[in-house]
């Protein structure tokens, strides 16, 4: 019941009620039996369900970025900036220190940063890194120079060191921005299915 709770829904996108889940076992087990159940599995994980995930922080994140910019290049640096931290952060389920000692939310902008490092600074000009620096430090008291940034940063880094270049160029010199971008357009970094 507590994963149909925090994530299902029937055909009509409706959450199903323990009132069905009684009528689904066609009685064999009551209300009170299924919560006094819920509290025993939520006391044993000690209540620690449904954390943000650093997917789920890098939306939020990246949604701090300006959603206008001067430059016509910005959007696609925006989503391009989003993709390579989703990737970022799939590699970062390889690394203990990473998927689970570390705060998801310092892992989240460790893998935004390294992800602007790979966009050319016509696409993101400096002034729109700044503002977005700043807002994020504002919202979330996270900042670059932070030791536990800096050390999730150089534990992304060397994970992404052991891809083959020629999988994904994420060079950070100003003409590999487009074929950064190309090469998102074609393949997500994240899509297991290649498409």
């Amino acid at each position: 019941y507590l994963a149909i709770k925090i994530e299902g829904k029937n055909n009509r996108g409706q959450r199903l009620t323990i009132a069905t889940l009684v009528e689904l076992s066609r009685g064999l087990f009551s209300v009170k039996l299924i919560e006094q159940m819920e509290r025993e599995i939520l006391t044993a994980l000690r209540w620690k369900i449904n954390p943000p995930t650093v997917v789920q922080y890098i939306s939020h994140l990246v949604e701090l970025f300006p959603t206008q910019c001067a430059h016509s290049d910005f959007s696609r640096a925006r989503h391009g900036i989003l993709e390579m931290s989703r990737f970022f952060s799939e590699l970062s389920v390889y690394q203990a220190s990473l998927s689970i000692e570390q705060r998801p939310s310092v892992v989240a902008f460790s893998c935004v940063l390294n992800a602007m490092e790979c966009v050319s600074t016509v696409s993101l000009p400096y002034s729109v890194r700044q503002d977005f620096l700043e807002d994020i430090a504002k919202a979330t008291h996270l900042q670059e120079g932070m030791m536990e940034v800096c050390k999730a940063r150089s534990h992304l880094r060397e994970l992404h060191s052991t891809i083959p270049e020629n999988q994904f160029d994420t060079s950070a010199d100003g003409g590999s921005y487009d074929r950064n971008m190309s090469s998102l357009d074609r393949l997500s970094p994240v899509s297991v299915t290649g498409l």
